[in-house]
């Protein structure tokens, strides 16, 4: 008889392997995904026997399968109706409403247009009389209705009292797997073909037909009036009929009966397209250097022209941002930043197995200071980034001055370390290590997770054990460039993540030998992935690591305290300065 065990083992295998064929067409379920990993591949980091690692072995044939069957569907972008991107992008009034009634998540249109807050419920004043209890009744049961379908139109007053909207209900999918309801100005595209089938289709009049039109694209009767020389009496009139004869009650009964014709019809989109949100950033220099083996390197510039050069190394979250106020700070400073984006990034080219990748990247790094001339300069690295500048300073000591590191990786060098770290943190690093063979899978489900549209979803849920990180984004524009960085990151699709995470969770202890210049590590006292205590061992013996611990400040201490990475760069130049005048005296 099996054991309560191997019946837990059996069950969680049957759970990952739903979960990762699902991944081809419910990108929401990413999380629920990660989290039964994290179980499994805890339970193998305390298992003292190889059983464990054994039986999750067993689902690797399986994770390939569906990784192929990801790339073979190839990448979809802005899918995710239910994301708090595809709301963002939409330029009219547009909500997401849970089932209690309680706003997820409004646009900026919405919110200035209408009597609304997140996170509050929704007022009742905003509707018409009666059509607030109708939603609240609509909303409960959203999961009788097909995803992205029309469910019912309300008109919703606007903030200052002057008019109404016409506002329809939708179920989209939240990033968690729940149905959520998505509430968006109805607009519908007029295709003049679909209009003749529908006039055809119920015996309609011309007369009739463009009160119809009228209607469904969110005019108003009196232009009708209007352009047809027709008292609005008439007009009303011979609408009423036209309803009478439809069977509808309403103006939105009537819109809604079209939508549901113009549905079911593939081919003729019914609902206007969300339009993508672009971001004009003429300010930031963008170059490609050709290497000497043929690769491109990807970088960009951005400070005074004459300015002091700093190399900047990014992370997998936030790539090269720059707020209004970074680059203030910047220009103030005289800081000519010069930031590269690593192999899989960006535009810059593959560069082969993850072993020795930066080693190969200091190398590339070389070439693009000799290209800008630049003899000497300090790198600020971020997170990930700090391995690279590691690698830089061990390569040629001479040309790299200091190193900032902002929440930068220190070495895993024990289980204790992986015990310490966040859940969130150590899932794909204990797959590089532990599972290699089901990191591919993991990390492209995490892709068609971005691209659907749950990127900013995606950032929080990482840190959703870390107030200090998820406040960073409480910063309008910080989460706006943030999320805009992430189609360079993915550009190449995923493997910049695998890349990231493989380097992670190497041994790279040895790129540490023969960095001799000044290292300043600025880390949180409430980073999740690398706590500050195992930071504090790591430089113990190193006498040119200098920490700077930053209260209430958890991973993204760079986001969310740039202007003290900044000054911290300052003051390393200035004592390189003035240690370089004593050598200059020196007899």
């Amino acid at each position: 008889m099996a054991s309560k065990l191997e019946n837990s083992v059996v069950n969680s295998n049957e759970e990952l392997i739903d979960l990762a064929y699902s991944m081809a067409i419910e990108p929401h379920r990413y999380k629920a995904l990660t989290q039964i990993i994290d179980t499994r591949l805890h339970d193998i980091h305390l298992s003292e026997q190889n059983q464990e690692k054994h039986t999750i072995n067993e689902v690797a044939d399986h994770f390939q399968r569906a990784f192929t069957l990801l790339e073979r569907q190839g990448r979809h972008s802005n899918v995710a109706t239910g994301s708090i991107r595809y709301i963002n992008a939409d330029s009219r009034p547009s909500i997401l409403v849970r089932k209690d009634g309680i706003i997820f998540h409004a646009n900026k249109s919405a919110l200035s247009s209408l009597k609304i807050k997140i996170e509050q419920k929704i007022n009742a004043d905003n509707f018409e009389y009666g059509e607030y209890d109708c939603l609240l009744q609509d909303i409960k049961t959203l999961k009788k209705h097909k995803v992205n379908t029309v469910i019912s139109v309300y008109n919703m007053v606007l903030a200052d009292g002057s008019s109404q909207i016409k506002m329809a209900l939708f179920r989209a999918i939240d990033y968690t797997g729940k149905s959520i309801g998505r509430l968006c100005t109805f607009h519908i595209k007029w295709v003049p073909e679909m209009g003749r089938q529908f006039q055809e289709s119920f015996g309609l009049k011309p007369v009739e037909m463009a009160i119809v039109k009228t209607i469904v694209t969110g005019g108003n009767l009196n232009g009708l009036a209007n352009e047809r020389s027709r008292s609005l009496a008439t007009i009303r009139t011979q609408a009423k009929t036209l309803m009478s004869r439809l069977g509808v009650h309403s103006q939105v009964e009537l819109a809604c009966l079209y939508s549901g014709f113009t549905q079911s019809n593939r081919h003729s989109p019914l609902l206007e397209e969300v339009p993508q949100t672009h971001f004009d950033e003429n300010w930031r220099e963008k170059f490609i250097l050709i290497l000497p083996n043929k690769r491109k390197l990807h970088y960009e510039i951005v400070g005074p022209k004459k300015g002091r050069p700093v190399l900047f190394f990014h992370a997998l979250i936030g790539g090269t941002v720059l707020t209004q106020r970074m680059r203030d700070d910047i220009e103030k400073r005289n800081i000519r930043l010069i930031m590269v984006w690593r192999p899989f990034f960006a535009q810059t080219s593959a560069d082969g197995v993850h072993k020795g990748a930066p080693a190969r990247f200091a190398r590339d790094i070389e070439c693009l200071l000799n290209h800008l001339k630049v003899e000497n300069c300090q790198i600020l690295a971020v997170i990930s980034g700090a391995i690279y500048a590691y690698a830089c300073a061990q390569y040629m000591p001479k040309k790299i001055s200091s190193i900032v590191s902002c929440g930068g990786c220190i070495p895993i060098t024990t289980k204790k370390q992986f015990n310490q770290m966040g859940a969130n943190s150590r899932v794909a690093i204990y797959l590089a290590r532990y599972a290699p063979q089901l990191l591919p899978m993991m990390l492209r489900a995490m892709l068609s997770s971005i691209d659907a549209g749950y990127d900013y979803e995606l950032v929080q849920s990482l840190y959703d054990n870390s107030p200090n990180d998820q406040n960073v984004f409480f910063d309008e524009e910080m989460a706006s460039l943030v999320q805009n960085s992430f189609p360079l990151t993915v550009m190449q699709g995923y493997k910049s993540f695998a890349r990231d995470i493989h380097m992670q969770a190497r041994k790279w202890d040895h790129l540490l030998n023969g960095v001799t210049c000044k290292v300043v590590l600025i880390h949180g006292d409430h980073d999740p992935a690398y706590p500050i205590n195992t930071v504090r061992t790591f430089i113990k013996d190193r006498k040119n690591f200098k920490l700077l611990p930053i209260s209430n400040t958890g991973q993204l201490v760079y986001l969310k305290h740039p202007n003290l990475a900044f000054g911290v760069l300052d003051q390393l130049e200035e004592q390189c300065r003035v240690n370089c005048m004593g050598d200059h005296r020196s007899p």
